[in-house]
């Protein structure tokens, strides 16, 4: 039987049209099926904007699935459009097949920046970084535009390998190639030189004519990182009381190292009190701050009243409350956290064993010896 062009139309629209519905709703067994459907009738789809969306089915279904697909298009003559040369690139990035995604990049005869894209990003996001870094110097060299996330991730590998030369060249680029004014790249390469460079990191940051909490956050870290706790108190302050940007609770955390560092009580107690006002006290990390900096500031009594308020603990937790007795010489107190341990079947790690042998110098009675004892040997950690 023989349909009439009109009508043979009109039923691959209508394929389509089911397939990009399927597609939307994350139905992505059915998109598949219905690929299937078209492949076995011997209806060659028209419209090729839906190869990428049975692509991604495939992806969210299984390795089989897409290579099944990709065997159909390779049939059709398909896989040599750029954009369904690219779906199919990307698939075999997310299922992992790093080489799968190479010989489909070096097969491809027309590339796009999307091309360059997928194959920079995704040897990144698989850790795959000195590759990456390799991949994306070609991409330069080939005249590719850049997306947002994948110059975010070439940075931060720059950052991860502490290639700090490379990652100066990529700065480079970036004002270069008009790509300088996106704050999300500023963020990272800002984070970037908190780790290496704090005088380029200062540069930086005065340059930047938009800033987010990330931007202050990590230029108030980057400050507490290198030993400078009273310039990242006063920019802190600056944020706070000129910007009005709303710390976060990374924010938070470095502020309170930092009045832990300088043993700074009374700045402590404010950010105390502007954790519990923007409801940051129910953070963990938060919390394991705030037992760190009272107990640094020999304010064990609050240290202790917080810990004892969370609702939220965890090893950190319980050995900075500890090591907060032992730095403050309350040997008794300490005890009575590594017994509480014990009832709580709390992990003993090293830093609990360190803290434990530092309370046996000082406690001779021997019933509290054995009880340390008794944590010790529980926790199969063994002295070499």
């Amino acid at each position: 039987m023989r349909f009439s062009t009109s009508f043979m139309g009109s039923k691959l629209q209508s394929w389509s049209l089911r397939i990009k519905e399927l597609s939307q709703s994350g139905k992505w067994q059915q998109v598949f099926s219905h690929f299937r459907e078209t492949e076995q009738a011997g209806i060659q789809l028209t419209d090729t904007s839906v190869i990428p969306l049975i692509l991604k089915a495939c992806s969210n279904l299984s390795y089989i699935h897409g290579t099944s697909a990709h065997a159909c298009l390779i049939k059709r003559g398909l896989e040599s459009f750029t954009s369904i040369g690219n779906s199919i690139m990307d698939f075999y990035m997310k299922c992992r097949c790093l080489d799968s995604a190479v010989t489909m990049f070096d097969s491809m005869s027309s590339r796009d920046s999307v091309s360059w894209n997928i194959i920079v990003h995704g040897h990144l996001n698989l850790g795959a970084l000195e590759k990456g870094l390799c991949w994306f110097n070609e991409a330069r060299v080939s005249g590719f535009e850049p997306n947002n996330s994948t110059l975010v991730l070439v940075i931060r590998s720059c950052r991860r390998l502490e290639s700090y030369c490379e990652g100066k060249r990529v700065h480079g680029f970036l004002i270069r190639s008009g790509f300088w004014d996106i704050i999300s790249v500023q963020n990272s390469l800002l984070s970037m030189y908190v780790d290496s460079d704090m005088e380029s990191a200062r540069r930086l940051f005065d340059e930047m004519c938009e800033r987010d909490v990330i931007t202050w956050s990590a230029m108030i870290g980057g400050f507490v990182q290198s030993k400078e706790t009273s310039s990242g108190l006063q920019l802190f302050r600056k944020m706070v009381s000129n910007v009005g940007i709303e710390p976060d609770g990374l924010t938070m955390v470095s502020v309170l190292k930092a009045c832990a560092d300088s043993r700074d009580l009374r700045m402590g107690r404010v950010v105390h009190g502007l954790v519990s006002c923007r409801g940051l006290d129910c953070d963990l990390f938060v919390g394991n701050s705030l037992i760190d900096m009272y107990s640094k500031c020999e304010d064990t009594g609050s240290a202790f009243k917080i810990f004892n308020e969370m609702s939220q603990k965890n090893n950190v937790s319980w050995n900075s409350m500890l090591s907060g007795y032992v730095l403050n010489e309350k040997y008794s107190e300490a005890l009575s956290r590594v017994h509480s341990m014990g009832m709580e079947a709390i992990e003993v790690d090293e830093i609990t064993l360190v803290n434990i042998l530092q309370i046996s110098k000082f406690i001779v009675l021997p019933m509290h010896c054995k009880s340390v004892h008794c944590v010790i040997l529980p926790s199969s950690i063994r002295i070499e």
